[in-house]
């Protein structure tokens, strides 16, 4: 206790020093706890259910994705052949058009669930009951379960709510239950405000087409996840076997629940993130570190002096390391602060699954990662300098400077390596810094192979139980093609199953006439979207060879299709693909292809797609439910937005239009989520090129300080000012060189393993690195300069009379 007042005392005497140290840490310690729990939010935290580490999700896995949904008759052979599990529960995501009494229809997302889905989870209302077992068969009266986020926010919590009747997709649903808070799981299940049951129509036990449900699952006591796997392959080989023109090569993957939404792209992203606000932190504590050691030698004679009398080694060490971390303890609480301020602004702009802000908790992980980062950062810049306090000397006492040529020249040495370790990690966080925030914003503007810029864009889901077949589909999207095309100043519109902003539609194995067999499964893989005729005028996709399609295109007509050059290039490198046939499945119809388009990339997707060959076919002939409205106008776009909903509403008034606006808008929207990795790591940067130019300046300082007497009597023998300047500088420079040789091999690393990662995100070359070098350099030396320049200004006599 007399030894951690004794530190007290010692840091109040030092009121600069202590400020400023607490500050560093508390920055440094503040915006890595704040990266860390992003990390742990979206990576390590447990589910809010019971057991939740048993709750798994089971995928469908092919040659191109590891997470793809299932077809409803392979999961109920899955549901009824595992046995791993303790239960399982089929779900997929809904968008639901919601009809409120006196408001216009309005689109939200739900879930169609299994009735037993809340048991598996050990989720039940806290108003009213969830599904009876037999409400998932067709014709039962039609319930809803409401999360507790929607009773609040549409319902002002009136527990009158239950028996309410809503309109979702223009069918009465009743209100039978309102969930906890401890529901709600936006990283998985996205921000849901209706569950509904999902019915399972007889077909279901053979349909082994048209993969979209889902399987969550909850493992036995004592079973494994690689046990679980291990039964899975054996069930995939299985389905491969007895049913190969479905199957083909897929698997089954299972993996945690709260894992299951995050892909490597994204988490690779956020360790970056953790890893470079440490790096900050390693930065600052080396600074820290150094000034430590200038303290100790100021000090020596104390030290010397309790050596004298007796002092042991921890006893002359404790001192130094108590002040370390009573600094790095009141710095890390500080840092929590610091963190909960960033997370509550980072967390107000965050975007999961389309819903904006997302609360980022400081929970007991985090504060212990913010409480081992101060200890050991304490520990990082205090055990350095204490022990160099420790090897004091007894004889040291009887000295007057209190200090032996020893232990300067240990100080030194201690000195040059931490300034050397501040730069060479400075030179790999701003690197990277630079690298990913330059590649970020050419991937925002690059050449994209279509025209976003003047788009307007809306999304429209057809409901299944009213527009049941092709011949509805067709009919609604013929009417709405006419009533675009006749809005006031459009130029061009379109409709297509999707627009190139993440995908272009769902992957398929193509045959390809006149190419050489391949075995089932193993097709090449395409991305297939229809579109209708003015498609590619209106996102202004050159015409390579051929023809558009028809605006006269008949459903009956002989099937067409449209590839795009990549496709062409990979059969028929140097010919012409016009004419030519492909197939999707041996039972399926050819197509002839009629035309060859642009490649086209995806305007907000960074990591590699699935394949780079395209094919589209007609709308007509292939209609789809989740719609893509584009139109190019010569009138100011804004105008159209509100234009367009009306247009959909005159044909269907239970239909609602969504993101509805310009496209550009709505893909900066996508995109904000890498605007602030990019302030994130800018800030990271910034900071440790500051503490490192700081640090430099220090190092530099001191030793012209320490050569004063040197300095005095080389201008006294008349050196010239430049001499002095490069008697100076010559010291930092070296420095400056070796943190340079180590730092620049690091950053080289650091950069593949971004292109690696993000192969999409144009990461800059050597010439970003040359210019990175060159201006890290330049801020360095000007920190040098500083105090060569106060060195030329050294008077000799002064100098020669204070030795």
């Amino acid at each position: 206790m007399n030894d951690l007042r004794f530190a007290l005392r010692q840091l109040t005497k030092s009121p600069g020093f202590t400020t400023v140290a607490i500050l560093t840490i508390a920055l440094g310690i503040g915006f890595s706890a704040s990266s860390f729990s992003f990390a742990n939010a979206f990576l390590l935290r447990d589910m809010p259910y019971p057991e939740a580490n048993r709750l798994v999700r089971i995928f469908r896995t092919s040659r191109q994705s590891l997470n793809r949904p299932h077809t409803p008759a392979n999961l109920i052979d899955i549901r009824q052949s595992a046995q791993s599990f303790a239960a399982t529960a089929i779900y997929n995501e809904e968008n639901f058009a919601l009809g409120e009494q006196g408001q216009p229809a309005e689109q939200v997302v739900g879930l169609a669930v299994a009735p037993d889905f809340f048991d598996l989870l050990r989720v039940h209302p806290v108003l009213g009951r969830d599904f009876a077992a037999d409400e998932d068969e067709p014709d039962k009266g039609q319930v809803a379960v409401i999360t507790q986020r929607t009773w609040v926010r549409r319902y002002g919590s009136d527990p009158r709510v239950l028996g309410r009747s809503v309109r979702l997709n223009s069918q009465p649903f009743t209100i039978v239950g309102v969930l906890p808070s401890s529901f709600d799981a936006p990283l998985v299940w996205g921000p849901a405000e209706f569950i509904v049951p999902r019915v399972l129509f007889p077909g279901f036990r053979t349909q082994r087409t048209n993969a979209f449900l889902q399987c969550v699952a909850r493992l036995k006591p004592g079973v494994s996840l690689r046990a679980a796997q291990s039964e899975l392959d054996t069930i995939a080989a299985r389905l491969a076997q007895q049913y190969p023109k479905e199957n083909g090569s897929d698997g089954l993957r299972v993996v945690g629940l709260h894992d299951s939404n995050m892909d490597g792209v994204s988490r690779s992203l956020m360790w970056l993130m953790t890893g470079l606000s440490l790096t900050m932190v390693m930065i600052a504590c080396a600074n820290l570190a150094s000034l430590q050691v200038a303290r100790a030698l100021g000090r020596s004679r104390e030290f010397a002096v309790r050596a004298a009398l007796g002092g042991n080694r921890s006893q002359l060490m404790l001192p130094l390391l108590l002040e370390s971390l009573v600094l790095s303890l009141v710095g890390g609480a500080l840092g929590l602060l610091v963190a909960w301020w960033s997370n509550d602004i980072v967390g107000s702009f965050l975007q999961v699954n389309g819903d904006v802000g997302l609360t980022i908790p400081l929970d007991g992980r985090v504060v212990a990662f913010a409480a081992l980062s101060s200890a050991l950062s304490g520990l990082a810049f205090g055990l350095a300098p204490a022990w160099l306090a420790s090897r004091a000397s007894a004889s040291d006492a009887l000295k007057d400077a209190g200090r032996s040529s020893t232990a300067s020249a240990a100080h030194q040495r201690l000195k040059r390596t931490l300034i050397i370790a501040e730069l060479a990690l400075t030179v790999a966080l701003v690197g990277v810094a630079a690298s990913f925030g330059v590649g970020a914003r050419k991937f925002f503007h690059r050449e994209l192979g279509w025209q976003i810029d003047g788009l307007v864009s809306g999304n429209v889901v057809l409901p299944f139980n009213r527009y049941a077949d092709d011949a509805r589909l067709r009919e609604f999207q013929r009417a709405l093609l006419e009533r675009l095309i006749g809005l006031p100043g459009v130029q061009h519109a379109s409709v297509s199953t999707s627009l190139p902003v993440y995908s272009m539609g769902g992957v398929r194995g193509v045959l390809v006439e006149g190419q050489p067999a391949v075995e089932r499964g193993h097709e090449p893989n395409v991305e297939r979207g229809s579109v209708s005729a003015d498609f590619f005028a209106t996102l202004a996709i050159p015409l390579k060879q051929g023809v558009f399609f028809s605006p006269n295109l008949k459903a009956d007509d002989p099937p067409v299709a449209i590839v795009n050059e990549s496709f062409a290039q990979r059969f028929w490198p140097g010919g012409s693909a016009v004419g030519r046939r492909l197939q999707f499945g041996e039972n399926e119809r050819w197509i002839e292809i009629v035309g060859v388009v642009g490649d086209v990339r995806m305007a907000v997707r960074p990591e590699a797609p699935e394949t780079r060959m395209h094919v589209y076919r007609p709308l007509v002939q292939l209609p789809g439910r989740n719609l893509m409205i584009a139109l190019r106008a010569a009138v100011p776009t804004e105008a159209l937005a509100p234009t367009l909903r009306q247009a959909v509403a005159a044909l269907d008034a239970d239909l609602p239009v969504t993101r509805g606006g310009l496209l550009r808008a709505e893909t900066d929207r996508m995109l904000s989520n890498i605007n602030l990795i990019v302030i994130n790591l800018g800030i990271s940067a910034g900071m440790g090129l500051l503490i490192a130019g700081v640090g430099l300046f220090g190092v530099v300082a001191q030793l012209a300080v320490q050569r004063t007497r040197d300095i005095g009597v080389r201008i006294a023998l008349g050196a010239q000012h430049r001499d002095i300047v490069r008697l100076v500088l010559g010291e930092g420079v070296r420095l400056l060189a070796v943190g340079m040789g180590i730092g620049v091999p690091v950053l080289f690393m650091l950069n593949v393993f971004l292109r690696r990662t993000l192969p999409e995100v144009p990461i800059p070359g050597i010439w970003l690195l040359t210019l990175n070098v060159v201006v890290l350099c330049g801020t360095m030396l000007l920190a040098c300069w500083l105090p060569a320049r106060r060195a030329t200004r050294v008077n000799p006599v002064e100098a020669l009379r204070a030795e």
